[in-house]
């Protein structure tokens, strides 16, 4: 196999002990570009993502994407026979991924000074919702309180409704691109490290998600600023909003980057008096006279088809776009040539199409080889044939509820 479609991770050993989204999404994106990822679970029902909504052939799709490109094992990690073989796999590999609460992993056996002990460049990603100090660090939670607690829920939404959640789960989302780069950040530092030694990294899905939220803290701090909700408005753009078009779709348009997107908005048109217009000449009139503003955009807007309106804009060099469906995002011939969609084998209902790997290397890109698998699909070869377990041993285990 070439190292191009090896991937350029290509040679690590990632396990993955992970639940759920926001950690696995972070193996995941390592397995993308190469990496050796072996999920691990337990023996009775495998990874919670396995049975949530959504399920094709009795799996959720959330599993065939989050378990894509990684091989599967199970192990009871209550048990001191599973612990103890985990240890021999963690004796080879370079990272490994957990979100478990604080405590638990030193409660099986595995702390962090203990593998490392055994192996000391293991990179230890370690993902919770809080951190692994503070006095929230025990507290159980889920995605949707670290949006609420974040400040996300609060500026989300329309002045005159309720804080608005999001309908995905972004916190686990950022958290694992946030994961995977740091994962790479530790390893890059053991690389440099002449006693190559590896390190715990400490990850709070709150963190992750408060990280991205621009200058809130900043603005707040020096100006007493609390960002509000503004529905689909911006405080740094107007017009910037969602309009509906004569033909029932909506269209997205925003005019940041300058006056002259603006103005090149307004000239499209046809309303070249707006250029000069008092309550439109700049953006602080703008945004001073918004709702004038919104409403003279979607007059203007609601009197043409949505295609017309990306066409005319698009054309002047204003920024606009339609708003989509996946339906719509399947079908459209620019994410159609560029392969954004793509198909991934799956052992029982055949190709699934989802999202490929971003980003695009041109050298060692990443890709996907197969979507997630059944449960303990790669026993007998991680447990039989690598650690040299015999077939007694293997029945006994299986017998037993550790594999």
């Amino acid at each position: 196999m070439s190292e191009t479609s090896q991937g350029p991770l290509a040679g690590l050993l990632v396990v993955d002990m992970a639940n759920m989204m926001a950690a696995p999404s972070a193996a995941m994106m390592l397995a993308d570009f190469g990496a050796t990822v072996l999920k691990v679970e337990r023996p009775d029902g495998g990874d919670v993502s396995r049975h949530a909504p959504m399920r094709a052939g009795g799996t959720s799709v959330w599993w065939r994407l989050l378990g894509r490109n990684k091989e599967a094992v199970t192990l009871n990690l209550k048990d001191a026979r599973a612990q103890k073989i985990l240890r021999r796999i963690l004796n080879d590999a370079d990272v490994l991924i957990e979100n478990n609460r604080p405590g638990k992993l030193e409660a099986m056996g595995l702390a962090p000074a203990t593998l490392h002990a055994d192996n000391p460049g293991l990179v230890i990603l370690r993902v919770t919702g809080w951190g692994q100090t503070g006095p929230y660090a025990d507290r159980a939670t889920f995605g949707t309180q670290i949006e609420a607690m974040s400040g996300f829920a609060y500026a989300n939404g329309h002045p005159d409704g309720p804080p608005t959640l999001p309908a995905f789960a972004i916190a686990d989302a950022c958290t694992g691109y946030l994961g995977a780069f740091a994962t790479m950040a530790a390893l890059w530092a053991r690389e440099r490290d002449p006693e190559r030694r590896g390190q715990v990294v400490d990850l709070s899905i709150f963190e992750a998600l408060f990280g991205m939220l621009g200058p809130q803290s900043s603005a707040y701090d020096k100006l007493g600023l609390v960002m509000e909700r503004q529905g689909s408005r911006a405080p740094l753009s107007a017009p910037r909003n969602v309009y509906r078009a004569r033909d029932g779709r909506y269209v997205a348009l925003s005019t940041s980057g300058g006056a002259h997107i603006a103005h090149r908005t307004f000239a499209a048109m046809g309303r070249e008096d707006l250029i000069t217009h008092p309550h439109f000449a700049t953006l602080e009139a703008r945004l001073a006279h918004i709702d004038e503003v919104d409403a003279t955009m979607q007059e203007w807007i609601g009197k043409h088809d949505a295609d017309d309106i990306v066409r005319l804009l698009s054309e002047a060099g204003a920024s606009v776009a339609p708003i989509y469906s996946i339906a719509d995002v399947f079908r459209d011939p620019h994410f159609q040539a560029r392969d954004l969609i793509v198909e991934a084998p799956s052992a029982d209902i055949g190709p699934v199409k989802m999202q490929n790997v971003f980003p695009r290397l041109t050298r060692t890109p990443g890709a996907v080889r197969w979507s997630g698998r059944p449960l303990g699909a790669d026993n007998e070869r991680w447990l039989l044939d690598r650690l040299g377990l015999s077939r007694d041993e293997m029945d006994v285990l299986r017998r037993d509820g550790v594999i």
